[in-house]
């Protein structure tokens, strides 16, 4: 995770890539990783059960195979992550869910975690003692429609929209929507949230007290957004 960056693509046998992921933490206080859906859910396939714990009732009343390859997958790549930082083994790690539906670690203690995934990518994040979010989505999503930025964006947000052409533009709407989505992902309110009260779309990605927001491309053409509470 050089200079902070998500660590990826990592696959389910990729030993040298959790040496990283430990390192990353620990030089940083938190982590993003990365991994193909596929190789994930693959790997999970012969024992969701083990796996998904709080989400196991989601799994069974799935009808989609996706849905259920998205559910497996992002777990094994979490537990693998969380036992990286935490130096444990990934059956001690215990995923369950909050009141809000927001995914929290029951073992070990003292960490937080954050879930994300689109179109074959899957992304966890795992931090020390702070909330964390992580979104993914890819580079080239259609966000430019008419009146579209003006149902997620704020007034300054859309200020500084003004005279990009529509190919800078949407670019800049994927990556305020991606920082949106992870900040309100680690409050645990999601698309509850009204984005037009949310300014993130100054240089740093700040705009919530307290708060690092992040957003960086990685392979394949996706973009991965993170947000960091206080600690």
């Amino acid at each position: 995770m050089a200079n902070g960056r998500p660590i990826g693509p990592l696959s389910p046998g990729a030993e040298g890539g959790w040496r990283a992921v430990a390192e990353g933490a620990r030089r940083h206080g938190h982590v993003v990783c990365h991994g193909p859906l596929e190789e994930w859910a693959r790997a999970a396939g012969c024992r969701p059960r083990a796996l998904l714990g709080a989400d196991w009732p989601r799994y069974l009343t799935a009808r989609d195979p996706a849905v259920r390859a998205r559910l497996s997958g992002s777990r094994l790549l979490l537990r693998q992550v969380v036992a990286a930082v935490a130096g444990t083994a990934p059956e001690r790690v215990r995923l369950e869910r909050d009141p809000r539906g927001r995914p929290v670690l029951a073992a070990p203690g003292g960490l937080d975690v954050g879930i994300s995934h689109t179109a074959g990518m899957l992304v966890v994040g795992v931090a020390h003692d702070r909330l964390i979010g992580v979104d993914v989505e890819a580079r080239d999503r259609p966000l430019v429609a008419p009146g579209l930025a003006e149902r997620f964006c704020h007034p300054d947000e859309l200020a500084r929209l003004h005279g990009l052409s529509p190919a800078e533009r949407n670019a800049r709407l994927v990556r305020l929507w991606t920082l949106k989505e992870a900040y309100t992902k680690a409050l645990g309110v999601g698309l509850a949230a009204d984005f037009r009260h949310l300014d993130v779309g100054g240089p740093t990605g700040g705009g919530a007290a307290g708060w690092r927001l992040r957003c960086d491309g990685v392979t394949g053409g996706f973009l991965v957004a993170r947000a960091l509470g206080p600690a």
